[in-house]
């Protein structure tokens, strides 16, 4: 008897096996969210309210400088997935000296920053801030190293990377808070934990040799370009709490900003499917199937997040800061949890843009951000709406934008390989 699978069988072992893949990078990556929001539980408990204040700001400049870091990731993920015969390995390579030379410049950059970055936050510990370079300049290695491995289809190790980025950060960040309760302990272990993962993407990745200069230019270039495209889409997608702090009073800001964890979770779901399905954007740009895919599948899971959101309230309201505190904003969680969602999508199809070196993408997201600024403006600069229904507004106008952009850049992207093709 023939060995050979039959045509029922043979569609199902690509399926299977994307499936082992998402799930072990979908279980590295919850690691990596829930260690960090471990790490932020154990700040809020032993910091007083001015130095969690300091070091919630301080990690927002880090997740405005991990841009650098996503941008190497997708240039390398997309470069080794795009990548025929040959020159993997010099390739690799490549990647991960330019991954160096931008951690290098970042770091330097950061630390020259120290002087403003005190006078801007109101910190009076240099030290922290000046922790911020190192950190930062981690992540940027840990970027390069995290696209040879996403090119490469190296999930398990791409899983690893991300879970010693949580346990790094939990583990050495949370415990020099236990240790000594202060921003200096708090800053030091964040960046001995940022430490972790580029040391173990180095151990990962040990041996690569071959890239030449042209090929590491390349790479930098090529990573300018994405790194546009992932901060206009990073800026948008946090710009909701600007306008709400601006243009609601104090009170139902405070609400709104609650009401952004649930939008923060539901956009960050669906990462996985992201990393897994990149590589094959990029190999395939054409393949608008594949896209469309993984577009139902992020959609699926914001579909699940609205459905919990709606049916358990109160569990969501008791998990973003208590009923006592944030009890109105129990019948609008689903709002917010709409509009993470809707940001996920968008998040997907910016990748696509990336992968297909759409570079028209980074404009239209702008172009984007400034008419929801215009129309929060208009609508809640005037009191058109004000109180909860400015929430709600706010939440619906955000929603509607992401949809938006997302079709119009699935658009633009299937113009484009139809005129190619």
């Amino acid at each position: 008897m023939s060995a050979e699978a039959t045509p029922e069988q043979e569609p199902k072992s690509p399926r299977l096996a994307f499936l082992r893949s998402a799930t072990v990078v979908a279980v590295g990556m919850a690691i990596m969210n829930v260690a960090a929001y471990g790490f932020t539980l154990i700040a809020v408990h032993r910091l007083v309210p001015e130095q969690f204040g300091a070091i919630t700001a301080l990690l927002g400049l880090l997740l405005i400088g991990n841009v650098a870091s996503l941008g190497l990731q997708a240039t390398g993920a997309r470069r080794l997935a795009t990548h025929a015969g040959e020159g993997a390995a010099a390739l690799s390579d490549a990647m991960l000296k330019a991954g160096r030379r931008a951690a290098l410049g970042l770091t330097l950059v950061c630390a020259l920053a120290t002087p403003l970055l005190v006078w801007l936050l109101h910190i009076d510990s240099a030290v922290a801030i000046l922790l911020l370079a190192p950190t930062l300049g981690c992540l940027t290695l840990m970027g390069s190293q995290l696209g040879v491995l996403q090119g490469s289809h190296r999930w398990t190790e791409v899983a690893a990377v991300y879970t010693s980025v949580g346990v790094g950060r939990v583990v050495l960040g949370g415990g020099a808070l236990l240790i000594q309760p202060s921003l200096d302990a708090a800053m030091t272990g964040l960046a001995l934990g940022a430490a972790v993962p580029a040391l173990l993407g180095g151990f990962l990745l040990r041996g690569s040799a071959g890239g030449t200069p042209q090929q590491v230019k390349e790479v930098l270039r090529e990573t300018v370009h994405g790194t546009h495209t992932l901060l206009a889409f990073f800026a948008i997608a946090n710009a909701d709490v600007l306008f709400a702090r601006a243009l609601l009073d104090g009170r139902h800001s405070g609400y709104y900003a609650a009401g952004v964890i649930v939008a923060k979770a539901c956009l960050f779901l669906p990462q996985f499917v992201i990393v897994i399905v990149f590589p094959s954007l990029a190999s395939s740009p054409g393949d608008t199937v594949r896209l469309r895919r993984a577009i139902r599948a992020v959609a699926g899971l914001g579909v699940c997040t609205v459905a919990g959101a709606l049916l358990l309230p109160d569990v969501v309201v008791a998990v973003i800061g208590g009923k006592e505190h944030y009890g109105p904003l129990g019948p609008y969680t689903w709002l917010f949890a709409i509009a993470g969602s809707a940001y996920a999508v968008l998040q997907l199809v910016a990748y696509a843009a990336i992968a297909q070196q759409e570079k028209r993408a980074a404009l239209l997201i702008w172009s984007g951000l400034i008419v929801l600024a215009i129309g929060a403006g208009i609508v809640l600069g005037t009191d058109l709406a004000t109180g909860m229904t400015g929430v709600q507004v706010l939440v619906a106008m955000t929603s509607g934008c992401a949809v938006l952009l997302s079709v119009g850049l699935a658009a633009g992207l299937h113009r484009q390989t139809s005129d190619d093709s």
